[in-house]
């Protein structure tokens, strides 16, 4: 029996070509950071909810290795809105996929993960079957 290594976490289509539906256990806002000492005010803050997407669809969907330079980074998505989800343990965001500074191998890396939500197999969470990490021929 394998453990699914990311467990919990959801991604799924919206429908608009540059959004998309992510579920994960990372629901700190900056002013929760803050109140909690994990942050002082003044400090710089980057959103861990966008730091889980991107390691997610890097690695748990697309296959790319950690140390693989992946065409989109952290200033390519941004959260648009977000809701507790069931008990509050896990939050949904909408990320958004920002067009700016826009390239080829980014487009790449969005139509090839739009391909693989958009299949049958794909349970928002990986794809069934052994189909992991199909080829952007596929």
């Amino acid at each position: 029996m394998t453990r699914q290594r990311f467990r919990g976490l959801y991604l799924q289509n919206t429908g608009h070509p540059l959004c998309f539906s992510f579920v994960t256990y990372t629901p700190q806002t900056r002013e929760q950071m803050v109140a909690c000492g994990d942050l002082r005010a003044d400090e710089e803050s980057f959103s861990p909810v966008l730091f889980d997407f991107l390691l997610f669809v890097s690695e748990g969907i697309l296959g790319a290795s950690p140390d693989a330079a992946f065409a989109l980074g952290y200033d390519d998505v941004s959260i648009v809105a977000s809701r507790i989800r069931g008990s509050g343990v896990q939050h949904e965001y909408l990320i958004a996929i920002n067009p700016f500074a826009w390239n080829d191998s980014k487009q790449a890396v969005l139509q090839h993960l739009r391909d693989i939500l958009a299949r049958d197999l794909w349970d928002g969470a990986r794809l069934r079957r052994g189909d992991d990490h199909p080829s952007p021929s596929d």
